[in-house]
């Protein structure tokens, strides 16, 4: 017979249940985020630091809190209930306003992490970043551990980044489960027993969260809010980016921007890959190559390209008169074997040591390690290799077979964890994420006036808070084309949301159709980045003759109108953590339709739809329009069509299709050779519907932290009278001197156009089109 368990301890917001493995203990960090955490007997509360959770949150507890006890323990907030069963640790998590379970356990593991959550029929599961599946995880195993994955394909596991965040999606449930352990993790979701979810890590604790909201979107809205929002980037970080492993010297770079300038192809940013540097030194120019970086830089700045540099982990050892490694020797800033010796790995310098990120006074010597290059006026970094990747073949110049066979720090190795010390087998996975911190935060401190822009291959949860990422070492295949899309997805349900892929894929060679309509798929998410390997040929956009250069021209051109779209997404995953790119089962979760085909379609802020052309020599496709009041319209005809049907449309090469949702007022800019050029007037493309639909416009300096100017565009229609309301908030005064209205939809020319009370004249042209004063309202009558 078993002993009597102590009875439960509790005070507001706070559960101890003692267990016959251990004491739960819940936290209810508000009335609809819950912590649940399992201490084994003989052991306390862990004080560790999360890297996951942002600092600067804060929860007020719940608003209610009431306890029970009896078989189970119940402990309610105002919209949450779980109850433990204390003889196994099992508990259950209830919606208390509409009575659904949330989350239903099994007992809790005598040893180890591990945890179960039954899954029912109508789950569907989605986030933990970067994985090559679906965007339905559920049916499958993965595990998180950091990896460079050179060259992955569907299926390859695990990849680069690991974010230990599930969104469970029910028939009439959204529940967000974060098990914050930076350890090795695997999550079986339902691969081995299609009703349970398993989750096990090699090591740590048990530190589950559980977030619940009444949409998916809420939910990964809450997990943004616990561990970290997207910051405010730079504007020029969404524009087209063109990258190459390596432009190698300074009439290359100067060539491909003139390239760009002289085929009048919008861009905003050049890349400088490792050949930059002084034998692939870190914070080192190679001046043969590149003799006078400030110079180029300023030049390329004049002509309006950001210059952005990559930095990689790896510090050259072996040399002595190479101050960078002598400095970080001097401080002890490099990760140790347990008997205190440098743990010293190949790669591309040769034999290298590697800062230990996680302590705060190396991330404060690295980030100012950046100085130099700030001075000569990079404007951007960009992190690699940072998982941290080791060869284990030679490099060799000019090829990427060193990329065939990789490791990793041993895992017995020692890092200072913030103080508390730990193995690499704990840090792996945060890394690159304290790396890209590094980054970040040194920016902060050297351009305190300025955006940082960072990048990074690796990362770990909460890693959005210093920047961007992207997909890693794709390859030029259609079915890449396909994964692009899943991954970015599936990284901004993840919480990652400025992310983007490898524009044409980075190993292989694309076909031009492929890289035609890899770049109409870049042009829609957030990091828009041309990118390809040393031993690949190059992938500017007019390489791949007449056709293919149009409309790769066209396909970043259209990114410069939907510019004021994109950055009022940027500005909402800033503020409130709601992903740029939006898939369609979060958006419309009780379409059978949806939950049956699982179409890649996917919402590019509030109200642009794209279902953007991913197979080979597709000149016809079908499209899925979901459910919206008013119906849709197309963008490029204006053609209107109901929702909730899947029509048939015609795909030539230069065509996306893009829709948008009726009731919808969305900004476009003028075409422009890159973000610097002011913008005098936007144009407000209005889409009648019945009804009142709100569209929001963002806008501030696009850099720095100054005021803003936040736009509230609220439509209402009554089929005879339409009116568009705007309040605007903010004190910044936007660039804009008007904007040109135009009102799609109509059956003939309006009887009527007022402008803050005034009759104006307006043309007719199947649209109606007239000018307004920037935050005005107005108002037609239909003939």
């Amino acid at each position: 017979m078993s002993s009597p368990l102590p009875a439960p301890t509790e005070a507001v917001g706070v559960l101890a249940v003692s267990t016959p493995v251990g004491t739960l203990h819940v936290d209810a960090l508000s009335d609809t985020v819950l912590r649940v955490r399992l201490v084994r007997d003989g052991g306390t509360l862990s004080d560790r630091l999360s890297y996951a959770i942002d600092p600067e949150a804060r929860w007020d507890g719940p608003s209610e809190w009431v306890v029970r006890e009896g078989d189970w323990t119940e402990a309610e907030t105002a919209a949450l209930q779980i109850r433990v069963e204390a003889e196994s640790g099992a508990f259950v998590v209830t919606d208390r306003h509409s009575g659904h379970v949330l989350v239903e356990t099994g007992r809790l593991v005598a040893e180890g992490v591990g945890h179960s959550v039954r899954l029912h029929s109508a789950d569907r599961l989605f986030g933990l970043g970067d994985k090559a599946f679906r965007l339905d995880r559920r049916g499958h195993a993965v595990t998180l551990w950091n990896t460079d994955a050179f060259k992955y394909q569907r299926g390859t596991d695990p990849l680069y980044k690991s974010v230990p965040f599930v969104l469970k999606q029910g028939a009439e449930t959204n529940v967000g489960l974060f098990y914050d352990n930076t350890f090795r993790s695997r999550f079986d979701l339902g691969a081995w027993m299609d009703d349970w979810l398993h989750y096990e890590s090699a090591g740590g604790d048990l530190d589950l969260y559980i977030l619940h909201a009444p949409t998916a979107l809420g939910v990964v809205e809450s997990y943004a809010r616990l561990t970290g929002r997207t910051p405010m980037l730079p504007k020029w970080a969404l524009g087209y980016h063109q990258c190459r492993y390596s432009y190698m010297d300074e009439a290359d770079i100067r060539g491909v921007a003139e390239g760009f300038r002289s085929r009048d192809i919008p861009c905003d940013a050049l890349y400088f890959d490792i050949h930059y540097m002084d034998g692939y030194r870190v914070f080192t120019w190679d001046r043969e190559r590149f003799p006078d970086p400030p110079a180029l830089i300023g030049d390329l700045a004049s002509d309006g390209f950001r210059s952005v540099v990559i930095v990689d982990p790896g510090v050259k050892a072996d040399d002595p008169d190479y101050d960078v490694y002598q400095r970080g020797q001097d401080i002890d800033a490099y990760v140790t074997y347990p008997d205190g010796g440098e743990v010293h790995g190949e790669v591309w310098p040769g034999r290298c040591a590697f800062p230990d990120f996680t302590a705060p006074h190396v991330r404060d010597w690295w980030g100012a390690l950046h100085g130099g290059l700030v001075r000569d006026g990079v404007a951007g970094f960009w992190n690699d290799m940072n998982e941290p990747a080791l060869f284990s073949v030679a490099h060799v110049e000019g090829s990427m077979n060193a990329e065939e066979g990789v490791g990793t720090i041993p895992l017995d190795a020692r890092h200072a964890m913030e103080g508390a010390g730990g193995t690499h087998a704990e840090a792996h996975n945060v890394y690159g994420m304290q790396m890209q911190r590094a980054t970040y935060d040194g920016l902060r401190e050297l351009a305190p006036t300025r955006r940082p822009f960072t990048i990074t291959r690796a990362s770990y949860a909460g890693a959005q808070r210093f920047g961007t990422s992207w997909t890693g070492d794709n390859t030029a295949t259609w079915d890449h084309l396909t994964l692009a899309v899943q991954t970015c997805l599936s990284l901004g349900v993840s919480g990652m949301t400025f992310t983007g892929t490898d524009v044409g894929g980075f190993v292989g060679t694309p076909s031009g159709e492929l890289l035609a309509r890899w770049t109409q798929v870049g042009a829609l998410t957030p990091l828009f980045r041309n990118h390809s390997a040393v031993d690949t040929p190059r992938q500017e956009p007019w390489l791949f003759g007449e056709e293919v250069e149009r409309v790769c021209k066209e396909a970043i051109e259209l990114r410069y109108r939907l510019l004021p779209v994109l950055y009022t997404a940027l500005w909402q995953a800033a503020a409130h953590g709601t992903p740029m790119l939006r898939p369609l089962p979060l958006v419309h979760p009780d379409d059978a339709t949806i939950r049956g085909t699982s179409p890649l379609g996917f919402y590019v802020g509030d109200h642009l739809l794209a279902h953007p052309v991913l197979v080979e020599g597709q000149t016809e496709r079908e499209v899925y329009l979901p459910e919206a009041d008013g119906g849709w319209f197309d963008l490029h005809t204006s053609e209107w069509h109901a929702g909730r049907q899947t029509l048939w449309t015609d795909t030539p090469l230069d065509r996306i299709p893009l829709y948008v949702r009726a009731g919808a007022v969305l900004p476009l800019a003028p075409v422009r050779p890159h973000t610097g050029v002011p913008v005098e007037r936007l144009t407000l493309h209005v889409f009648p519907a019945v009804g009142r639909t709100t569209s929001w416009l963002f806008e501030d300096e696009g850099d720095g932290y100054g005021d803003t100017w936040v736009g509230r565009l609220d439509l209402s229609d009554d089929g005879e009278t339409l009116g568009v309301t705007c309040a605007a908030t903010g004190r910044h005064e936007p660039e804009w001197v008007a904007w040109e209205v135009v009102i799609h939809g109509l059956a003939g020319a309006p009887a009527l156009v007022s402008v803050d009370g005034a009759e104006v004249e307006a043309t007719w042209d199947g649209a109606a089109r007239f000018t307004v004063p920037v935050g005005a309202s107005f108002e037609i009558q239909r003939g």
